[in-house]
């Protein structure tokens, strides 16, 4: 049965139409994830990146409308034009491009449907049904209460790209080609530890600044070999045909590039902090190298630097002296060391034999002073009602500094006395 098609809402009764008629109301718009990122075929110049122009996927709700609503057979006729629609759609729903206007009262006889800007796009415009349950389309016409309920359809129409108006960035072409080539393997590193020593047993990986590490490793035998700790720079060793390399871990302290008119004085900071320390190998090896424009190329070589795998140690802090070395609850305790103290750290203490004293900048008229990374001072008496007074025969309570876990391996002590 001959019927117009109208795009309104459902509820908006259109002018000039008083017939059966066929509504398409657009409900939904999607972005097209498939197409997001990716250009138009033909259209984007190799290499472009970075435009790609909008895709949507549109669904619209198709309702029906007879002529006489009110008459016995009317809901039957919206049923019996529903059907007519979906049969025309499905028809041809991937062939929307080449149907032609062929009612006057629609436009010019023999003119597309679709938009030409839409004929002529890459991914051609398809139409199908879109599976939408009752109560997806019933929540549409409960937006609208004076409306009376229709049955409708979802259809959903794939896709339409809008093109960005913004310019493109096109790379520049390759003028010259640099390729290199290896057969090396890269260094692996098996093991790192504190060097031992007499003090020191075999496999300690609680390192402190000051101490030398002792890395092994395989695949490491080059003419230049670097140890990088951390976020330090790399650290030049002797080559070793064993694959062992000892390195001292610097104390690397550094002034920050900050403006001091105001005479304030400028803090000193530390690039390694007490935590986990990263140990890695590197090695520089010639490659060979192929370098020109179009033609075939030059050979040569160039050094290349070439990573391990990364292994951990802790670096721990380190208590070069206590003072005093005994005294009553009163004593304010004075340790002096490396990386004793930071400002970044969330837990900071000094523990004596299982007591723990916060280290924290003193308040008016505390009597110590404010801490540093190479000098602390606390009160005993925080941690006296958990100790006892020890006598001159019994060995001294066991001082540590423990920063964010990280705890310090030295054996000096403080016996509390009367």
């Amino acid at each position: 049965m001959p019927a117009d098609v109208t795009l309104a809402p459902p509820d908006v009764t259109v002018t000039g139409v008083d017939g059966a008629r066929i509504n398409l109301y657009l409900i939904h718009v999607l972005e097209n994830a498939e197409l997001k990122n990716q250009g138009p075929p033909g259209n984007s110049p190799p290499g472009a990146y970075g435009r790609p122009p909008l895709s949507l996927n549109l669904r619209y709700m198709l309702t029906t409308h007879s002529m006489h609503e009110t008459q016995p057979d009317g809901d039957l006729n919206a049923q019996m034009l529903l059907g007519d629609a979906m049969r025309v759609l499905h028809d041809f729903g991937n062939f929307l491009d080449s149907l032609k206007v062929t009612n006057a009262a629609a436009g010019l006889i023999g003119d597309p449907i679709l938009d030409p800007v839409l004929t002529n796009e890459y991914e051609r415009v398809k139409l199908v049904l879109h599976p939408a349950p009752i109560d997806e389309i019933l929540r549409v016409w409960s937006a609208m209460p004076e409306a009376n309920f229709r049955r409708s359809v979802v259809y959903e129409v794939t896709v339409v790209q809008i093109a960005t108006a913004a310019p493109q960035a096109h790379p520049q072409p390759v003028d010259s080609r640099h390729i290199v080539v290896t057969s090396r393997r890269r260094p692996v590193v098996t093991n790192a530890y504190v060097t031992p020593s007499v003090s020191v047993p075999f496999g300690e990986v609680r390192a402190r600044i000051g101490d030398e590490i002792t890395i092994e490793s395989e695949f490491a035998n080059a003419e230049r070999v670097y140890v990088r700790l951390g976020t330090l720079d790399p650290i030049r060793v002797p080559p070793s045909m064993s694959g062992r390399f000892t390195v001292v871990i610097p104390d690397d302290t550094y002034l920050p590039d900050l403006d001091n008119s105001s005479a304030r004085p400028i803090p000193t900071l530390q690039r390694i902090q007490t935590g986990l320390l990263e140990a890695q190998i590197m090695v520089e090896q010639p490659a060979d190298v192929v370098q020109g424009a179009l033609g075939h190329g030059s050979s040569t070589s160039m050094p290349r630097r070439y990573s391990s795998n990364i292994v951990l140690l802790q670096l721990v802090p380190k208590i070069a002296s206590v003072t005093p070395t005994s005294g009553p609850a009163a004593t304010i305790l004075k340790l002096a060391g490396t990386r004793l103290w930071h400002a970044r750290a969330r837990d900071a203490e000094v523990i004596i034999a299982d007591a723990a004293i916060p280290i924290r900048a003193p308040e008016p008229g505390d009597p110590w002073a404010a801490p540093t990374a190479t000098a602390v001072e606390i009160p005993v008496a925080d941690a006296a009602a958990y100790l006892r007074v020890l006598s001159a025969a019994d060995p001294p309570y066991r001082v540590a500094v423990e920063i964010d876990g990280a705890r310090s391996r030295d054996s000096l002590g403080f016996r509390l006395g009367p």
